[in-house]
Formats: C-alpha cells, structure tokens, sequence
C-alpha cells in the first residue's frame, strides 16, 4: 500500500485519460514506471517534476502502475540489494594516483549494453532463459545505469536501442541530472524490424558538472563516400561505404575548472576480417574531432594541429567499443599516433588511395589508455566475456596533446574467483556481454 500526494493524485486522473496511448509501449516493462512511484524523490527532485517530464504514453503506463504498484517488483526498490552500489560487487576502483582536488575530478564510462536484437541463439546457447529474457536484462541494465551514474560524469554506451533510448532511459537518466545525445545507425538491408529498434550510441553527462556547449552526429558512410575526402577505389567502395558505423561527438564545459572537453563516442565494425575498415573508421573519426576542434576555437585544422604538436591542445576523450585488441593496428595507430604502411599486417593489403600508402597518420597525435598499465601486468585481461572470446575491445582514450590532467583511478577486472562459475555474459548480474570500463581523471 502506498500513500499517493494530492499532486500524484492529479497526475493519475490526467494520465488515466491518455490510457489509449499505452499501446505504443506495451513491450515496456511497468516494473520501470513503477519503481519511479515507490519513492518520494527521484534523485534531488519531487517525483511530480519527474512524472512530467515523461512523454504521454510513458505516462499512460505510469498510470498502470500508481493503480497497482504490486504488479511488478523492480530491482531498484528491492530489499534484497545488500550492496550499495552493484557496479562494484565483484569488482574495485584501482587508484592510480591521489586526488588532490575532487571538485577537479571528471569520470567517464564506456559500456556495450548489447542490444537484444543481436542476443541470437546461436551466438549465446549456452545461456539460461532467465539471463536473455528481454524484460529482465531491462530491469539489470536499469540497475546498471543507475549505479553507474553514481560513479561517472560522462556517460558512453553501445548498442544501445532508439525506441528505449527514446521512449524509457533518456527520461530515466534526466531524473538523474543526465542529458544526452544520440545517434542511430541507419537500417541495414537485412533488417526486417521497426527502424526505430535499430540501436546506436549516446553521450550522457551530469548537468551538474557540465555545459553543453556543442554536439555532432556521424554517420561514417556519408564521409567514406565523399570523393573529396576519400578516392573511390574498388576497396572503398566494398568495405568502407557500405558499413552503418556512427559516432557522436560533445564538446562540454566543465563548470568548475572551465576547461572544455571534446568526448566522442563510437562502435567500430564488428568482423576480425576487416581490420582494415576499423583502422579506417578510427582514421575517420579523429579527422571530424579535429574538424570540430578547429569550429569551436575558429581556428584551421593545421592551426589545431600545431596546437596539439606544441602539446597545448584541448582535452580529447574518445571512447567505445573498437572491436579492436592491444595487437591491433586501431590500438598502435591510437597509441603510437602513426601505422607505418610497410610494417602493417599482411592482412592489410586493401587500396584505398594514395595518400594511404605509405603512412597512416593520427592527426591529433597520440593517445593515452589509463588500463594499459593493468593490462600490461595481467590485471585486466577483458572487457568482453564468452566461451569462445574474451578480450579488451573496449577503450576510453586520451589525447596526449596537453598536460593539463593526470589519471586518479581505474574501475578493475571481475573477481576471478566469481568468473569461475560462469562461461560467459550476460548473467543474473551482468546483462551484456561487454562490461563497463571507467576512468577518472584530476585537472591539475
């Protein structure tokens, strides 16, 4: 039994009328709406500040749930979380040096969530119902974001569906005092579904800690099949125009110190046999982050450039599932800045223009990964777990064109001992196949 305020009461018998509506998300759980009821507050703000920001038909279902709130229990309101906060059960933060100022700190994830679109049977048979039931991984994934909104500022995820992007965790998240962006990859030739249940990857950041100063949506292909930018070889053609691949980029003010960060966010080509477009993509993408560089300060790209060689460049985060691992040539073209076309894998023997041939050149110089250091001991060996792959393909990358900031900490690996009772992701506890990376870092 709950106690409903006279201002809920009226916003029932408004939604009541908009029941209608409720069709369009059906598919929605109303454990998501209904949590929202059981607590007085959400976050700082009064619950009827949150019910209105939700659209009609979220409030329709909303409406459902005020009238039986015992319909569904869900995890965010149940007694049984012993912990505080989930993200941390079988891991730990690995701090890496001492904050000297936390009002300077600034902390971003990363997180594939897997969409359930590509959960495919033959993929992930080895899997109970209970861990691939949509409704449920909805349920952990809410657990997920909310815990892991308690430790980030800056928010990255992959895979991540539009409907409920939409509909469900962009209202959900702004209750939390996160905004965000979006951008869905188009619809490939084989989709058979609703356009709107294509995923893609969003930025979300804590109000509170920053301005929003700017954002671009990227769709790779519109670039690759530009002549001016690319020669339109046979290989460009055929690996590189054809892929849905997108990206986001924010520019934020960070309120406190007033330093500007540049945050892209992306999911490069999934197929081992294409490193190539992947090195491509990434090639890419840190073009259009200097191209939104040079906008933003109203400067030309070779200014910027001079900028980052001079090592007084602004702070540039890329983050993402890469789809790469440390012996990849996106993990050596983002570390050492340069692929030296005589030194590459045979396997990249694809043409893509002349300019390509001999050097591949990172135009916004080297990257730091705050993991590398762990990885290199043996201390964090994944961020993607299965029977037959587990490995570091996630990143969040960090210019190494000025020294304004030092890494503080790291979230570590999973607790070996845990992993010993599962083949592989997702799990009662971990809903993706992927796990959250997170990085906090100190401007000096």
């Amino acid at each position: 039994m709950y106690v409903v305020s006279p201002e809920c009461q009226f916003l029932y018998e408004v939604m009541r009328n908009t029941l209608s509506k409720a069709r369009v998300v059906e598919s929605m759980s109303t454990a998501h709406v209904s949590s929202l009821v059981k607590k007085p507050f959400i976050g700082s703000k009064p619950l009827a500040h949150s019910l209105v920001a939700l659209n009609a038909a979220k409030a329709a279902r909303l409406a459902l749930a005020i009238k039986s709130p015992e319909s569904e229990a869900h995890p965010m309101t149940t007694k049984s979380t012993a912990i505080e906060n989930d993200i941390l059960k079988h891991r730990h933060l690995v701090e890496l040096h001492k904050v000297k100022n936390p009002m300077k700190t600034v902390s971003v994830s990363s997180y594939n969530i897997l969409s359930r679109h590509y959960l495919w049977e033959t993929l992930y048979n080895y899997l109970p119902h209970e861990y691939t039931n949509w409704n449920k991984r909805l349920e952990r994934l809410d657990r997920s974001f909310r815990d892991l909104s308690k430790l980030s500022d800056i928010m990255c995820f992959q895979e991540m569906e539009y409907k409920y992007y939409n509909d469900y965790w962009k209202s959900y998240m702004k209750s939390m005092n996160f905004d965000s962006v979006f951008e869905k990859k188009p619809t490939p030739g084989y989709w058979k579904k609703s356009p709107n249940m294509m995923d893609g990857v969003s930025i979300f950041w804590n109000t509170d800690k920053f301005d929003l100063l700017n954002f671009e949506k990227i769709n790779f292909s519109d670039y690759f099949k530009n002549s001016v930018n690319f020669e339109q070889t046979l290989d460009t053609k055929q690996r590189l125009n054809i892929r849905n691949t997108v990206a986001v980029i924010a520019i934020l003010r960070h309120k406190y110190t007033n330093e500007t960060i540049f945050v892209s966010n992306t999911h490069l080509y999934w197929s081992p046999k294409h490193d190539d477009v992947k090195l491509m993509q990434t090639y890419l993408l840190t073009q259009l982050l200097r191209h939104s560089i040079a906008r933003h300060y109203r400067l030309s790209v070779s200014q910027v450039s001079e900028m980052i060689k001079q090592k007084n460049g602004p702070t540039i985060i890329m983050a993402g599932d890469f789809n790469s691992n440390p012996s990849s040539m996106v993990y050596k073209f983002m570390a050492d800045g340069l692929i030296d076309r005589q030194n590459a894998p045979p396997t990249f023997d694809q043409y893509y223009g002349e300019k390509f041939q001999d050097q591949i050149q990172n135009c916004l110089g080297s990257f730091k990964s705050p993991y590398k250091d762990l990885y290199n001991k043996g201390l964090f060996k994944k961020t993607t777990y299965t029977p037959k792959f587990k490995d570091v393909i996630d990143y969040i990358w960090f210019g190494d064109c000025n020294e304004k900031f030092s890494f503080t900490k790291v979230l570590g690996d999973i607790d070996q001992e845990y992993l010993k009772d599962y083949q592989g992701f997702p799990n009662k506890e971990f809903p993706s196949d992927h796990i959250p990376i997170l990085s906090q870092f100190e401007f000096k």
